[in-house]
């Protein structure tokens, strides 16, 4: 039976309001942040397929962010003491600091600790930058506070490890190869997309991208500790207070500290993400590889948590600026 034409045209109106919705819902940040969440917590058995894409997918993240950043903008490289010296004393002297005394405080089990002192010893999160290009903060701030800490970590990070662990569990060299991988390699590769020209032709999905890029690094690093979510109840919550206070505590902290002494909003936005992420990625591995899958516990929860700080910091930011 054919339709009337009136019917055909209403049926083809919904088709596109329909298809435009879901073309909405998945460029949307917050939805696919969430979506890889959900994903990983219910079949996230299949992280072991994703995770050769883990650093691939960092360093585009980081490629695409890094494209807004001039050359003009590395002229104030000259100020670099500065931002370096600020994301340390907020990432590991602040959030280290706070991490490793709650940890102790409430928390009576070795490999856990083990996992947060991997924690507080590496640097921050590679995705710093780019979500700090995503919510508007100062990406020259983040850039060259972040790359100053990851060639600081070369001494700090087996330091801190060998001071509370007292042992020298993480290879210098695989650090210095991370570097290379998902700050030095991306941000030449942006070099050469602004001098072809080639950023005005990938601005339009730069921004998804990007977004589907932490899909995958979201959905495996909790994909790959799923477990210890549904059979380690026992200290599920004491951890997820850790994580919460290093996220949304902190972060709270920072905000209103920030206000008080009326630094930027870039920047403000920049020191909020500076200071309360890690690279829980590069710690899971190595709490996998050197201290066992229990003590990645951490690491997976704070995973989570920074993730949904992040959404809730969109939101916050929004209603702040309105």
């Amino acid at each position: 039976m054919l339709l009337p034409p009136a019917s055909k045209k209403n049926l083809n109106i919904t088709y596109r309001n329909l298809t435009t919705t879901i073309s909405r819902l998945f460029r949307n940040r917050n939805f696919i942040f969430i979506l890889a969440i959900v994903l990983a917590l219910t079949v996230g058995q299949v992280a072991v397929w994703t995770e050769p894409l883990l650093l691939p997918a960092l360093a585009v993240a980081m490629t695409l962010a890094t494209t807004s950043i001039t050359n003009r903008d590395f002229v104030s490289i000259k100020s670099a003491p500065r931002p370096i010296l600020i994301s340390l004393l907020l990432n590991y002297v602040i959030m280290g600091g706070i991490m490793l005394l709650m940890t102790r405080w409430l928390i009576n089990d070795s490999e856990i600790w083990a996992g947060f002192v991997t924690i507080a010893a590496i640097p921050p999160a590679t995705s710093v930058v780019p979500f700090s290009y995503m919510l508007g903060g100062n990406i020259v701030f983040s850039l060259i506070g972040e790359t100053g800490l990851y060639l600081a970590a070369l001494g700090l990070t087996p330091g801190i490890m060998m001071l509370f662990l007292g042992t020298n569990l993480l290879n210098p060299v695989k650090l210095m190869l991370t570097l290379v991988q998902v700050i030095i390699i991306p941000l030449a590769v942006s070099r050469l997309l602004l001098f072809t020209g080639l950023t005005q032709r990938i601005a339009k999905w730069r921004d998804t991208a990007v977004n589907w890029c932490y899909f995958i690094t979201i959905f495996t690093i909790i994909g790959l500790n799923r477990q210890v979510f549904f059979t380690q109840p026992d200290v599920l919550l004491k951890v997820a207070i850790i994580a919460i206070t290093v996220t949304f505590g902190l972060g709270h902290a920072i905000s209103f500290i920030t206000r008080k002494l009326h630094i930027d909003r870039q920047t403000s936005i920049s020191l909020m993400v500076m200071g309360t992420r890690k690279n829980t990625a590069l710690a899971s591995v190595i709490a996998i590889a050197f201290l066992g899958d229990r003590a990645a516990f951490p690491s997976a929860i704070l995973a989570m948590l920074s993730t949904l700080y992040i959404i809730w910091l969109g939101f916050y930011l929004k209603k702040r600026n309105q």
